[in-house]
């Protein structure tokens, strides 16, 4: 449940232990494992040029299936961010060929997702339910733009409710684009 309740939030296993009062973070990280190999939940790891950085960061989770999410997590409200965020991801892994992490950039600005294929990171997304509020696009435009100075991409991506537009930031364009359009193209 607790799982279900934070799909698309980093988690740590020391505060995974505090929070289920287990004590040994192996037997945590076991049952992680198990629920992962009978396909119920999926992990991001953190995308670093380091192995010792990606295994030694924490990931975030995803479920398989949205149902899981709507009919078990403990939620207040309907959440779109988590289930949009999650539907991404779930889309992502279906390329075999695609790996797909979270970023954080050098001014700890989180990226939802960051997709490789070998050596070479092909894009950057961040997955916004609603863009009605010019805080929220001020952060997530921010996050994107230094992602991609960092990481030496040209564009990235909001995948959001119904926002479709190209924006300009410097000699990086933003692409706005509603996930049900995001979907069919991809």
């Amino acid at each position: 449940h607790l799982l279900l309740s934070n799909i698309g939030q980093i988690y740590s296993l020391k505060n995974l232990s505090k929070t289920i009062e287990i004590k040994n973070i192996g037997t945590i990280k076991n049952y992680l494992q198990y629920l992962e190999n009978s396909f119920l939940f999926f992990k991001a790891p953190l995308f670093s040029y380091s192995y010792k950085k990606q295994v030694y960061n924490p990931d975030k989770i995803y479920a398989i299936d949205q149902a899981f999410f709507h009919n078990i997590a403990f939620k207040t409200s309907d959440n779109f961010g988590s289930v949009y965020e999650n539907i991404v991801f779930l889309h992502l892994i279906r390329n075999k060929d695609n790996e797909v992490f979270y970023y954080k950039t050098k001014e700890n600005f989180e990226i939802d997702f960051i997709v490789k294929s070998g050596n070479k990171a092909l894009s950057l997304i961040q997955v916004c339910y609603q863009l009605n509020n010019a805080k929220v696009v001020e952060r997530e435009e921010r996050a994107l733009v230094a992602g991609m100075k960092e990481l030496n991409l040209q564009e990235g991506f909001i995948i959001n409710e119904d926002v479709e537009k190209e924006k300009k930031i410097g000699d990086k364009k933003i692409n706005y684009v509603p996930l049900w359009k995001w979907l069919l193209t991809k």
